[in-house]
């Protein structure tokens, strides 16, 4: 027995229980194992073929969600005192409105640009409410605005959202949307930031691969290109391990711009492979530290 639906509506489902044979058996009791979720009534009938029971069982869940239950039935019957019906509900969330775009707010983008979204709310016909108060969990990363129009059915809503977070990183809010609806007191929007470093650079290639023999010099070179919006110095050159590298940094001009050309030599004399990293520490407050990362592959 399936209870599908949404919460704050009527979900009920009901089941005829007629024994095989008149007289067969009667039954003298229905039982849920919890009882917790639903609720059970059993009412007998009388039909040509005999007694026929209608057992309805209803749910009592008020918010959205899954749950399982079992329902015992007791009867006189000599040969099975008990008959057993599994209950499984799945409650969704009420819909109320219509949200476009529907589900999560996204904010996502660079760390200096303005970065702001919107979601337009409309009431359904049945479910007509007002929006009296808006109200982020925490704020601290968002600012948002409620403006409110009017089309033929009613009050059309539309929540601006827009990021305010000034460093990169991922956060997390809810918008709550108190309403007058009898049944449901307020919405909640989730929202998700995902604020990146702005691309100060063009890097190429941002993996550089040494591949070669040990008996010959292998080396390779990254171009750093700073971005005009985004000017800024190499002020380090630092590698994780360094043991099986060289490495030399130089300042360059290309086009009457600034670039810095970053270049690794294989030190490594014998046949094997290796992993590292170069970290150049910049003085951008947008991205302190740039990593690249060297293989090598070194033959006989």
């Amino acid at each position: 027995m399936s209870l599908t639906g949404e919460a704050g509506t009527e979900i009920k489902v009901s089941v005829k229980i007629t024994p095989a044979s008149k007289g067969l058996f009667n039954i003298v009791e229905a039982k849920a194992d919890s009882g917790k979720e639903i609720n059970i009534s059993l009412i007998e009938t009388k039909e040509p073929a005999g007694k026929t029971y209608v057992l309805t069982v209803e749910n009592r869940r008020t918010m959205k969600g899954r749950y399982r239950d079992t329902i015992t039935i007791f009867t006189t019957s000599n040969i099975r005192k008990e008959l057993t019906i599994p209950v499984y509900g799945n409650i969704k969330a009420r819909q109320i409105a219509v949200m476009t775009p529907p589900g999560s707010v996204m904010l996502r983008g660079y760390v200096g640009e303005a970065i702001k979204t919107s979601v337009k709310i409309v009431p359904r016909k049945e479910q007509v409410f007002e929006i009296v108060e808006t109200k982020a969990d925490k704020g601290e990363n968002l600012s948002f605005t409620l403006t409110t129009s009017k089309e033929t059915n009613g009050n059309v809503y539309l929540l601006t959202v827009e990021n305010k977070k000034k460093s990169p990183g991922r956060y997390r809010d809810n918008i709550r949307l108190f309403i007058t609806d009898k049944i449901q007191k307020e919405i909640t929007i989730p929202i998700w930031g995902d604020i990146k470093a702005p691309e100060i650079a063009s890097i190429k290639p941002r993996r550089l691969a040494l591949r070669g023999s040990a008996r010959e010099p292998v080396k390779g070179s990254v171009k750093i290109i700073p971005k005009d919006k985004y000017p800024f110095s190499i002020t380090e050159v630092k590698p994780r391990d360094g043991k099986n590298i060289k490495y030399d940094l130089k300042e360059m001009e290309e086009s009457g711009k600034k670039i810095y050309v970053l270049t690794v030599e294989n030190l490594k004399k014998e046949k094997g492979r290796y992993y590292d990293t170069i970290n150049l520490k910049t003085d951008s407050k947008y991205l302190p530290e740039i990593r690249i990362s060297v293989s090598a592959a070194i033959g006989d």
